[in-house]
């Protein structure tokens, strides 16, 4: 849910501030009043991409903030925790434009990216707009519809077919790249033995790079550490070593503990530490007798750290990436030098993993063909109530390539007359009935979304009468559940609004600016008698829109 819009320097909006509340909210105002800006400058809190050209003209930047109780999710929670978003009751969603189209995006003042906000918002709010309708006529959309609905992306089935298309897709891959060293394998066959000859000539181990930089940082400070060494000894070997001293102080203490027992800890840790200091002076000793500079040995590890460098630049790899290189040059020669028998192999493992895939892909088409009734009937009751009671809907299941989602090819057919045969929606639907088509579904798939907020951007563009009446009442009760915000030219939607905002745009010296407001009842009649008769408000109008004002709260 929204609470709060502060909008600066974006467009004509150039320092506007809204408070929202529950229920259902009508944008009214003369056309480029700055109402669909409103909308957009939400948008970008959506996760829309920044342009320049929404900077206000003279101005070094927009900035857009919204105050928004996000909505209880799962979902959104662990994606929040993921980004280091702490569980607070409001956000803050931030985005400063700057004139490079580049923006700063913050939640609660914690960086994202712009795709992390998209992620995010997409379980907040959707925006509903004319453009946005056509995705309704898209087969690739009819059939996420299809599944969401019944439930297929849950099931095991569909885990499964997913598991051997991916699987199957890796096969047909490596074949394919055969079959491309296949063309010039004795090119590929001659470069691949030279490379793995280059890396098997340095009898490469695991580990070994690591074990030579410290062994040569060792010797490269040979002589601090040496220096180190003596001094360590000379000091334990002195006239009156540490550990001598250590000894006499607990030879006195023999005497103290007889009459103190509290001093007894003391030599048990003085003991301990003098036969710590015997140990050091024993391990000191044997390394300054057996370790020695040694300037071969350095240009030796040298040398071979080059070598190493040479064949990191050359492969662009890592140490452990040579390693892995190596070992993947040898399955490709050994690939290309049995490459018949390599063939056989993964041919034989692609039929299988086809026919685990068909018949995966089979299960989905059966399971989506014996459940597509249930959104048929429920979509055909939604088009009744919108006033297409003779539509006919149904949903066409025929089989076709693969692709990460089976093989089915969904399509939405439907006659919005009697008497006319089924055809593709996208080719006989008129822009009101895409529109009722796109808010039914909404309707109907309002129960499975998480978001809190809905955005109708003019949606009801070339409807009117009672179709008009019955995609009010849909927008109205969609209210009952989530907030609602729309655009609307329909004096039915400004009656039935919770809220009534207007917007105006106003020129102050040689700039314009749009400002917004809440309508009270009587500016209420008013707007919507302009909105009924145009600019020329009727006393009829006025009684007219006082008629549906009073309708709408009974």
């Amino acid at each position: 849910m929204l609470l709060r819009l502060s909008v600066q320097n974006f467009a004509v909006l150039e320092n506007v501030e809204l408070d929202f509340s529950r229920g259902m909210t009508v944008f009214t105002g003369e056309s480029g009043a700055g109402k669909s800006k409103i909308i957009e400058a939400v948008s970008y809190l959506e996760g829309r991409r920044a342009s320049a050209d929404d900077i206000r003209y003279g101005s070094s930047g927009a900035v857009i903030e919204g105050v928004f109780d996000f909505p209880e999710s799962d979902k959104l929670s662990s994606m929040l925790k993921s980004l280091g978003i702490e569980e607070d009751e409001l956000y803050i969603v931030r985005r400063e434009v700057m004139a490079s189209s580049k923006s700063l995006i913050k939640i609660n003042n914690q960086m994202v990216t712009l795709n992390n906000l998209k992620q995010i918002m997409a379980l907040v709010l959707s925006i509903h707009s004319q453009s946005s309708q056509t995705e309704v006529l898209q087969k690739s959309e009819q059939i996420e519809y299809l599944d969401r609905y019944i439930g297929l992306g849950k099931e095991n089935i569909f885990t499964d077919y997913r598991k051997h298309y991916e699987a199957y897709q890796q096969v047909k891959e490596r074949i394919e790249e055969l079959e491309y060293k296949d063309r010039n394998r004795l090119t590929q066959l001659e470069l691949l033995k030279m490379q793995h000859a280059e890396l098997s000539a340095l009898e490469l181990k695991e580990d070994e790079e690591e074990e030579l930089e410290n062994e040569l940082e060792f010797l490269s400070n040979y002589e601090n550490i040496h220096g180190a060494l003596s001094q360590i000894k000379s000091l334990l070997v002195s006239e009156y070593p540490p550990q001598g001293m250590l000894y006499d102080i607990n030879q006195s203490l023999d005497t103290v503990t007889k009459f103190d027992e509290s001093y007894t800890s003391y030599k048990d840790t003085l003991m301990d530490a003098y036969y710590l200091l015997t140990e050091l002076n024993s391990h000191v000793t044997n390394d300054l007798s057996s370790i020695d500079y040694d300037a071969e040995r350095l240009n030796s590890i040298q040398s071979r750290l080059n070598q190493f460098n040479q064949m990191k630049r050359k492969f662009t790899k890592t140490y452990p990436g040579l390693l892995e290189f190596q070992q993947e040059l040898q399955e490709d020669i050994d690939d290309l030098e049995n490459i018949s028998q390599s063939f056989t192999r993964l041919e034989e493992e692609q039929k299988e993993l086809y026919l685990k895939m068909e018949q995966s892909a089979q299960k989905l088409h059966k399971y989506r063909a014996e459940r597509k009734h249930f959104l048929e009937s429920k979509l055909r009751r939604e088009l009744n109530e919108l006033e297409m009671p003779n539509v006919q809907f149904e949903i066409s299941l025929k089989e076709s390539h693969f692709n990460p989602l089976g093989f089915t090819d969904v399509e939405f057919l439907i006659a919005t007359n009697k008497g006319e045969p089924l055809k593709p929606l996208n080719k006989i639907a008129s822009g009101g009935e895409v529109s009722r088509v796109s808010l039914a579904l909404r309707t109907i798939f309002s129960e499975f979304d998480s978001d809190s907020l809905i955005i109708f951007d003019e949606i009801d563009t070339g409807v009117s009468g009672q179709v008009a009446a019955r995609m009010v009442e849909k927008m109205k009760l969609l209210s009952k559940q989530r907030q609602v915000l729309a655009i609307s030219h329909l004096p039915q939607a400004a009656a039935t609004a919770d809220h009534l905002l207007h917007v105006e745009k106003n020129t102050d010296g040689e700039r314009t600016h749009s400002t917004a407001g809440y309508l009270k009842y009587e500016d209420k009649i008013e707007e919507i008698a302009r909105m009924i008769s145009g600019s020329k408000i009727t006393e009829a109008a006025r009684l007219n829109a006082a008629e549906l004002l009073k309708s709408s709260e009974d």
